[in-house]
């Protein structure tokens, strides 16, 4: 408890995106620590009920990570940003992207997505900071084998590579980044 303690103090202090990431590391930590402790106890102790209870409990909460790192980004496109919803997503200022586009190929027949630095590949669906030789270093928010694909390049961060179970989508979103740098591309379907 006492590390939960410190992190809350650590994030109180230090509000960005690596203070969270950290907090939640710790809590994870404390919590894993706890839990295995009290299983042992309750087998010690014979009382296999606590030990199934949080056994459920330390199931549905895995669950519900997996779940939710599984779910699509939402997308918003306004006219100075451009915000990705979902587990380590952003908000990109218009300005601060140098190129978009919009690649015929999926993310797999692109090229190595690379290793996962920080983020979450569950299912096909990859969130986060990725590392490969031939992308250099990337944040994806996308599905494995869908096409299209759109890259935005940034001026000041990583490129980042958005793709949709659905093509339409894929598109539509592409039109809207577009529209909002000001820029006319057409798209051949």
């Amino acid at each position: 408890m006492v590390l939960v303690v410190l992190g809350r103090l650590y994030f109180s202090t230090n509000k960005s995106k690596m203070a969270l990431i950290n907090l939640n590391r710790i809590i994870v930590l404390c919590l894993y620590r706890e839990v295995t402790r009290i299983i042992k106890a309750s087998f010690n102790k014979g009382n296999t009920k606590v030990s199934v209870i949080i056994t459920v409990i330390v199931l549905i909460v895995v669950g519900a990570v997996l779940i939710y790192s599984s779910k699509e980004p939402e997308v918003g496109v306004f006219d100075n940003s451009v915000q990705i919803k979902a587990m380590y997503g952003l908000t990109i200022d218009v300005s601060d992207i140098a190129d978009v586009a919009l690649i015929e190929k999926s993310m797999s027949e692109i090229g190595n997505v690379g290793r996962r630095v920080n983020g979450a590949d569950v299912f096909g669906t990859l969130q986060g900071n990725f590392k490969s030789d031939t992308l250099g270093e990337t944040l994806l928010f996308i599905r494995l084998n869908s096409s299209p694909t759109i890259r935005i390049e940034r001026n000041n961060g990583k490129d980042i590579y958005l793709s949709f179970s659905s093509s339409e989508k894929t598109i539509r979103i592409f039109n809207e980044i577009t529209t909002a740098m000001n820029r006319d591309y057409n798209i051949d379907e």
